[in-house]
């Protein structure tokens, strides 16, 4: 294997593959390393008995994990996400979906019911006006505020004097002072429409993040997400990274990292700058080490050493709430039964039940809960090839603002309990529980550091734990690295008078030609 690259890309996160994706079909030589044997990284999609393993890493590293009952028959017929999300039927992501041709190596649905748990019952939350008119729980005259409030949203509110002042005030006081709604219906824009993670989180970002998702509804159907088969997201950087290597990106799984030196400019490259540096990395059971004039790395696999050298790409989001969480309480729960929710309304491109939900826990909403952190509960089953017939699979997120000297299962174990009992009362079954795993996702903290950077060494943060944002997130901070990438590449190109490569995120759908010996789907 010739041991020279443009670029090497260490982990197999969603944002790092759609990054390696982007450079491979521009035209650079990629190669894309991860040391876990499969895609995805922390964002991965695993089987049961994959995660069984992953669980045991994780107690080796000392790393907070409980793990509770057997693994069932049929384990490989799981797929069990590590950060499972839903995707905006209109964002920056599934614009890279679609350019990219990755969107015909996986597949899609709609996401069901949105509810939010209230008073100790589930409710509707209304995501149109057909939905508000529809709707017997509110009163004419709140009918009408949340229609204010909803055109006000799916405008142009940026210099609006209703908003002129409020920007960074809480978006629940805000919805009470400027639209005078009821408590109850404020909390459900805030938690199940802004989908704020906090309590205090801010008006602006979230008030941008209800009019992507008020522009995205009726796009493929009357939800605005859409869920992705076989886990999500851990599926989808599986697609991205086969696009890579389609392209001519190669792939080193389950191999670690030894070193990553910085050497000078060397023979191969004798008419480069002497100032810009050559990466060498060294990988477990490879005799030759790699070298490359770009490195990009997650800030989790890239050494101390380095970590405070490197570029970290933080581009400003417009809808990127705040404050930012520190870490993530997680669960994933397998249940024996149906998890569906019948839909309360018929839609020609929706069905009548779903087993893809969203359940939206507000603060201090549950007994022996959090009071600052909203709760995400994302149910998926075999209606998305996640679990076979006649089970499901509970996906249960808490944000953390701090360090909890509590345990994940501490945190979360009331909303499992809570969950199950609500599954019961509304199919009048039992649900039974098979197996529960509890974790700590730690979140890398993103600190640019530009003035004093490395040339050439990029580093990608840790995917933002959000439900709903994470995807587009993921999908911009992965064009921004790819733009500095190729810049500093084609300059470097420039400097030895050879031909540049591409500078275009994505090719046009036209440029999407099929190689000899492929099909359509599997070129771009």
């Amino acid at each position: 294997m010739d041991n020279h690259f443009d670029i090497i890309v260490l982990g197999t996160g969603l944002t790092e593959s759609i990054t390696a994706a982007a450079l491979s079909k521009a035209g650079f030589k990629v190669a894309h390393i991860d040391p876990n044997p499969y895609y995805g990284a922390d964002e991965a999609s695993l089987s049961l008995d994959e995660l069984v393993k992953w669980v045991d890493r994780c107690k080796q590293d000392n790393h907070s994990v409980t793990h509770y009952g057997e693994v069932p028959p049929h384990a490989r017929q799981y797929s069990v996400s590590l950060a499972p999300s839903v995707i905006p039927s209109i964002g920056p992501f599934i614009s890279s979906l679609i350019a990219s041709g990755v969107s015909r190596y996986g597949s899609f649905k709609l996401l069901g019911r949105v509810v939010i748990y209230d008073g100790g019952i589930l409710k509707d939350v209304p995501q149109s006006k057909d939905d508000i008119f529809q709707s017997k729980a509110l009163s004419l005259l709140e009918k009408r505020r949340v229609t204010r409030f909803l055109m006000f949203a799916a405008g142009e509110f940026e210099n609006s004097k209703e908003l002129h002042g409020q920007e960074n005030s809480p978006l629940l006081d805000f919805l009470h002072k400027m639209f005078l709604l009821s408590e109850a219906t404020a909390r459900a824009i805030t938690y199940a429409l802004g989908y704020c993670c906090f309590i205090s989180e801010t008006t602006l970002p979230a008030l941008h993040r209800i009019r992507a998702y008020l522009k995205a509804s009726g796009r493929y159907g009357s939800s605005s997400f859409l869920v992705g088969y076989y886990g999500g997201s851990g599926e989808i950087a599986q697609g991205f990274c086969r696009a890579a290597a389609v392209a001519g990106g190669v792939y080193i799984l389950g191999r670690s990292v030894t070193r990553i030196s910085v050497d000078p400019a060397g023979p191969e490259y004798p008419d480069l700058k002497s100032d810009l540096p050559r990466f060498a990395v060294e990988v477990d059971d490879f005799s030759d080490r790699l070298h490359c004039r770009c490195l990009i790395s997650s800030t989790t696999l890239l050494p101390g050493h380095l970590r405070t050298l490197a570029d970290v790409i933080c581009p400003q989001i417009s809808s990127c709430g705040f404050p930012q969480p520190f870490a993530m309480a997680r669960c994933i729960a397998i249940v024996d039964g149906p998890i569906t929710l019948a839909l309360d309304s018929k839609d020609p491109g929706t069905s009548e039940v779903s087993d893809s939900s969203l359940l939206v826990f507000p603060p201090g909403s549950l007994k022996g809960g959090s009071d600052i952190s909203a709760v995400h509960v994302m149910t998926v089953g075999p209606g998305t090839m996640s679990a076979p017939s006649g089970k499901g699979i509970l996906h249960i997120s808490m944000p953390l603002l701090t360090d909890s000297i509590h345990s994940a299962e501490i945190l979360l174990r009331p909303y499992l309990t809570a969950v199950l009992i609500l599954f019961r009362a509304e199919q009048q079954e039992q649900n039974t529980l098979i197996s529960s795993t509890f974790y700590m996702q730690e979140l890398a903290s993103c600190t640019s550091s530009t003035s004093h950077s490395l040339v050439g060494l990029l580093a990608v943060p840790s995917l933002r734990p959000h439900t709903t944002q994470g995807v587009d997130e993921a999908a911009v901070v992965a064009e921004a690295t790819f733009r500095k990438a190729a810049s500093f590449l084609n300059g470097e190109i420039k400097d030895i008078n050879q031909e540049c490569k591409q500078n275009v995120f994505w090719p046009s759908l036209d440029e999407m030609v099929e190689g000899p010996g492929e099909g359509n789907d599997m070129q771009w």
